[in-house]
């Protein structure tokens, strides 16, 4: 083979245009792995919340309700929990009957003692909180004097607030058990 011959079965010009080409492909992979490489660190942005807009990728958490400031008046009306009707309950069970909010606990039952004029609201607490219950006349009336009488697991409580026919009870973990005595209640 002589100086500057192709081997057999090149064309002129074969061997610069199989290098172009290869230049290229490599080109080409380089924008290709660029691009995943940007896609992937925006991915990992949105997820750790640097980007918003990608909420629902992150594991859902659940986080503890925090209980808002008490209003300073009693126009302060609370998300109705509370069955429609007008019958009494049955066997004493008001719970859906009156509205009710819990921080910190789940309330199990809310039953009137017409023995006791008592409803006696059963929870089961994760941590310290608050009960507030809005007492419907129309179930439990207040004393003469518009107060109500609360026991917290078994002993008087005199350190929650009242805002009309609202009550503010707060509680410490493990309470088990609040009693709110009235004039009168209908179970």
């Amino acid at each position: 083979m002589t100086a500057g011959a192709l081997p057999k079965g090149y064309e002129k010009g074969q061997r610069t245009a199989q290098l172009k080409k290869s230049g290229s492909d490599k080109t080409g992979l380089a924008i290709v792995i660029g691009m995943i490489a940007v896609a992937i660190i925006i991915g990992g942005l949105a997820y750790v919340g640097v980007i918003p807009g990608f909420e629902n990728m992150q594991e859902q958490t659940t986080t503890v309700p925090v209980m808002q400031e008490k209003p300073s008046t009693s126009s302060y009306t609370m998300p109705s929990s509370m069955a429609t009707g007008s019958y009494a309950p049955s066997m004493g069970d008001l719970y859906g009957y009156l509205e009710f909010h819990i921080s910190h606990g789940d309330v199990k039952s809310m039953i009137g003692d017409d023995r006791t004029n008592a409803l006696e609201v059963s929870i089961y607490t994760y941590d310290d909180g608050e009960l507030v219950v809005d007492l419907d006349p129309q179930f439990i009336g207040s004393f003469d004097d518009g107060t109500y009488f609360v026991i917290v697991d078994n002993e008087e409580f005199n350190d929650y607030e009242q805002a009309g026919t609202e009550l503010y009870i707060p509680f410490e973990l493990g309470t088990e058990k609040i009693e709110i005595v009235g004039s009168y209640i209908l179970s």
